[in-house]
């Protein structure tokens, strides 16, 4: 109790706190399949604002697999925290609505569940600076250099829950994986996680995108993309065709009208598509005149619009459906076909 009075009071260190509430608990513990939410610490914020961030695959203090979140600096809002073992009745709630300065954090999570406006986190790349919002954080190890809990209550009571409000990505059933597919699920899971970009996130991503793909101009011919306006005097059967069309234009000289027809084909992923990989694809698609959709379940997404693709969260294994319409539709899903089942 001592050193709980020193905490509050002084408000320096929660290293020490959140040891003492994990080592009973955990010491010795085989990995779980899963989450346990009867014991444990968990830290609740409505946002985190941090500035150098390096997210990395850990073991935990069980064996386990655990994101181990390392901070320069960070700034807390809202935050919330709980440890609780109800099999021994007990229970601690500490919270500080204010702003909480972190310097030197190093959070070890075996489940965790944030949004992220932008470009999402991913196991190994280093973010100058990002802010998550919702954040929900299943700790097996805390530390930090320096601490600032200025409005600081706590409370001790044997009903405290961990259970998250909503979805989280719980890393224990991914301890029998290789470490490949671990990161590569890993990540996938942290991409759902980023939602809609800003204006300016997402004119910097279109600008990335650019390169390469601007349609050709009216003399110029582009990638598979038809141009119905070249040759404008060339009359019907004058022999220009399409370098796409598998088929010459009909006698007639129109050329034949597929926008009508949709072309769908199951795809089973061979890769997961990742933010590199996903830009590939978009840059894949917009070579040919059509409209192309991905259907992942239920959802439905436009395969030239990056951020939806990366949203869909397409990993190994999954099954799709190709949808296309327009001049080179059928062009558009073979291309796409050969491209995601090749490994």
């Amino acid at each position: 109790m001592k050193l709980f009075r020193r905490i509050c009071k002084k408000a320096f260190l929660l290293t020490g706190l959140l040891t003492l509430a994990l080592l009973p608990f955990f010491g010795g513990a085989a990995p779980a399949h899963a989450a346990d939410w009867s014991q444990g610490v968990v830290i609740r914020a409505d946002r985190i604002e941090i500035k150098g961030l390096l997210p990395l695959l850990a073991i935990g203090n069980d064996g386990g697999p655990v994101l181990r979140m390392i901070a320069g600096e960070a700034k807390v809002y809202g935050m919330k925290m709980a440890a609780a073992h109800q099999g021994r009745g007990w229970g601690m709630e500490i919270a500080d609505g204010g702003v909480v300065p972190i310097r030197g954090l190093q959070a070890d999570a075996t489940a965790l569940g944030f949004r992220i406006k932008g470009l999402p986190i991913q196991i190994g790349d280093s973010i100058p600076s990002i802010v998550l919002h919702d954040v929900f954080m299943k700790v097996d190890r805390l530390e930090a250099k320096q601490i600032d809990l200025h409005g600081l209550e706590m409370s001790t009571q044997p009903g405290v829950s961990l259970k998250p409000d909503g979805p989280v990505l719980d890393l224990r059933p991914f301890a029998q994986s290789s470490r490949k597919e671990m990161e590569e699920e890993i990540n996938e899971r942290l991409r759902e996680m980023s939602t809609t970009p800003t204006k300016d996130e997402d004119s910097e991503a279109k600008d990335g995108e650019k390169e390469g793909e601007e349609k050709p101009s009216g003399d110029e011919k582009g990638d598979g993309v038809s141009d119905e306006t070249d040759n404008p005097a060339e009359g019907p059967g004058s022999g220009s065709e399409d370098p796409n069309q598998t088929e010459p234009p009909p006698a007639g000289g129109e050329p034949p009208d597929d926008s009508g027809a949709v072309i769908e084909e199951k795809v089973k992923l061979a890769k997961t598509i990742g933010l590199v990989r996903a830009r590939e694809l978009v840059k894949e698609v917009k070579k040919y005149d059509a409209s192309v959709m991905i259907k992942k379940g239920k959802k439905a997404v436009k395969a030239d619009d990056y951020w939806a693709v990366v949203g869909l969260g397409l990993f190994r294994g999954t099954e799709i459906v190709l949808s296309a319409e327009g001049n080179a539709s059928r062009q558009a899903v073979d291309a796409l076909v050969r491209y995601l089942t090749k490994k």
